[in-house]
């Protein structure tokens, strides 16, 4: 399932990319790359490295020759679940556009656990959700030999929220990481257990600019 999402996004992302490039005032930036960071704390209070791959495009309007804002969205496989990240974004350069720059870059947003099911039975159900998600980076810019286009390498950090519910529909109550007391239970609940991720990455990504 996530192979076939990742490939059908890719097909999607570079399939834009012409479009975007032919109008001189739009910028586009598509990368592939690592989060490096933490997994959740273990029952003995241990935390086990992880490496997790990550798709991110960046689409804007260049407002300066050096300053760009704009959307940005991708794919960001945790070991837990699979978020899309959705933020506004801003993008600077320094340097001459003819030449090496320098890019720095942040994105404010949040993440949607859209590809991840729900499930339901008569007497249970669980899901996933994204939470806030912030992020920071630089890098360089490195022109092709001819047209617009360019390399893009970039380092930086990544902060992302989400949780994990679980509900009985039946009453018995299982250990929860919080409770959620029943006057305030969703409508057909009779217990509620919620798990909060915090995703703290150190990220590296190569692609392209256009």
């Amino acid at each position: 399932m996530r192979l076939k999402t990742l490939l059908l996004i890719l097909v999607f992302y570079f399939s834009i990319v012409r479009a975007v490039a032919q109008e001189s005032p739009y910028f586009q930036q598509t990368e592939i790359g690592v989060l490096r960071g933490k997994g959740p704390q273990n029952w003995d209070g241990s935390r086990t490295d992880r490496n997790n791959l990550s798709l991110h495009t960046f689409h804007g309007i260049k407002l300066h020759p050096k300053h760009v804002l704009g959307l940005s969205t991708g794919l960001d496989f945790y070991d837990q679940l699979t978020l899309i990240p959705i933020a506004i974004g801003w993008r600077g350069f320094l340097g001459k556009e003819n030449k090496p720059q320098l890019v720095g870059g942040i994105d404010i947003g949040g993440g949607a656990a859209f590809v991840e099911k729900k499930t339901s039975t008569e007497w249970e159900e669980s899901w996933y959700e994204g939470g806030a998600m912030t992020s920071a980076h630089l890098g360089v810019r490195l022109p092709a030999w001819k047209g617009k286009s360019a390399l893009s390498v970039s380092i930086g950090f990544k902060r992302q929220e989400a949780s994990y519910s679980y509900a009985y529909k039946n009453g018995l109550l299982i250990p929860p990481t919080s409770f959620v007391p029943t006057g305030i239970l969703p409508r057909g609940y009779e217990s509620l257990s919620e798990t909060y991720y915090v995703f703290q990455s150190l990220f590296f990504r190569m692609g392209l600019m256009f």
